[in-house]
């Protein structure tokens, strides 16, 4: 028997086709339908029109595609033995951005996608966690919102900025302009200690052991106690498999496969269009149903997100609840607010580092648009995982552009080997709404995903 579901309250949305025995998910398919197609809509550009067109990809990760757009954009100057100047002016300003974008999202993500759907397993009466109407459900969206202008005073608006571009950034922010992020990031700390966690972040920062569980309070408590009670620990194990492409100084890149951290090697990136719908195709192949690709490292899938980054970056909290319910959505979900946590610590120390007296852009010296023949790549740590652009360009034009984003990596479909990351983590679900908060538990952004 199949059942067709389709999921909404994800970015974009998805639907999930199941295959069930004896009242258990035994085949799952995950179907991305709207076709974005990026990648074609870049060919023929000009380089520096990508800073315009991939922020653009998603409403929620933009500063994601322009920070991988413009570390691209600079690897091919390396590339040819150009290599920028950046000041350290713009490289806060631009670690800044991608950091408050992440935590817009990660307060966004818990309250709108997970909570209610947690809550709705143990009654029908979300009270303060309904969309829209819920106390908490409303609080969290202000929270976002006001944290996100941050971001918009050196982005210059939100969503889709601009304000990357190779050799820096266009952001000339005051020390008026700095003082006033500060205060809008106090409101997501504020939050955080208030709703979200029950203590004060500088006590969260410092959990370490399984045992620290025990002292949290409000929301984070509310998911801990109805995970445990609905097996949540349980569910959603897959490959136990990480990667983490990109690093900043909260993140180390790496790749876990039987508890070793080994280096990336890019080159073993792989793309597989076996189920995926092509523009040009003119015949209809059965085994095609999703606009995704999928992406293997190694010919082997690999899950990545905060979960991944909190293994490999060594934070101690989060293994050891790794260690005793593996990459399971209890797993998922901690690592996930866990990250937001250390950024918002982050990113005021990242804020208060800023000196205004440097110059926010060193021009280059050569126009991309005199470049006959180059590539470039970049990997970057957005707010669901790792981010991989690659850049062709030819005769001072794009050639081809390709992205691959993380739920590429964590939701696409499987290959002749193996079921996708997240295909695995559903199989065994006793009910179709373990299964979708198995999926949310992802973070998925559909509409990065189908290009």
């Amino acid at each position: 028997m199949k059942k067709i579901d389709l999921i909404e309250r994800i970015e974009g949305e998805a639907r999930l086709n199941s295959t069930w025995k004896n009242g258990i998910i035994s085949d799952v398919r995950i179907d991305f339908l709207n076709f974005r197609g990026f990648e074609y809509i870049l060919e023929g550009k000009s380089p520096l029109d990508a800073l315009i067109y991939t922020p653009r990809i998603c409403g929620i990760c933009g500063q994601a595609h322009l920070k991988a757009t413009v570390d691209a954009l600079e690897n091919i100057y390396e590339n040819i033995g150009e290599k920028l100047l950046l000041s350290p002016k713009a490289k806060f300003l631009r670690q800044i951005g991608l950091n408050i974008e992440i935590i817009d999202s990660h307060i966004k993500w818990f309250y709108m996608f997970i909570m209610p759907d947690i809550i709705k397993l143990d009654t029908n009466d979300l009270y303060d966690y309904e969309p829209l109407k819920g106390r908490k459900w409303i609080e969290a969206c202000r929270t976002a919102s006001e944290t996100i202008k941050a971001l918009a005073i050196i982005g210059g608006q939100w969503p889709h900025t601009s304000y990357m571009i190779p050799g820096g950034v266009m952001s000339d922010p005051t020390q008026m302009d700095l003082i006033n992020m500060q205060n809008y990031l106090q409101i997501a700390l504020k939050f955080f200690e208030k709703e979200i966690s029950g203590i004060t972040l500088e006590s969260y920062l410092n959990f370490t052991s399984i045992n620290d569980l025990e002292k949290l309070d409000k929301d984070l408590k509310y998911f801990k106690d109805l995970s445990f009670k609905y097996n949540l620990e349980k569910y959603g194990k897959s490959y136990d498999r990480f990667i983490t492409l990109g690093e900043t100084n909260l993140f180390k890149s790496g790749k876990i496969k039987q508890k070793l951290v080994n280096k990336i090697d890019i080159s073993k990136i792989s793309e597989s269009v076996e189920h995926t719908f092509l523009v040009d195709e003119k015949k209809n192949d059965i085994k095609k149903h999703t606009w995704a690709k999928s992406v293997s490292y190694n010919d082997n899938f690999f899950e990545t997100g905060p979960l991944s980054r909190a293994i490999i970056s060594n934070r101690k909290f989060i293994k050891e609840l790794h260690t005793n319910f593996a990459d399971s959505v209890f797993t998922r979900v901690m690592a996930r607010m866990d990250e937001l946590a250390f950024l918002i610590a982050d990113t005021k120390k990242l804020i208060s580092k800023v000196d205004i007296s440097q110059e926010s852009c060193i021009k280059p010296k050569i126009s991309l648009s005199e470049i006959e023949n180059a590539n470039g790549i970049s990997v970057i740590e957005a707010a669901r995982g790792s981010l991989y652009h690659n850049i062709f360009i030819e005769k001072g034009k794009i050639k081809s552009y390709d992205v691959i984003t993380p739920t590429v990596w964590n939701l696409g479909p499987e290959n002749k080997k193996q079921k996708g990351v997240a295909q695995k983590a559903i199989i065994g679900s006793s009910s179709i709404e373990i299964a979708k908060i198995i999926l949310r538990s992802f973070d998925v952004c559909s509409v990065c995903t189908t290009h």
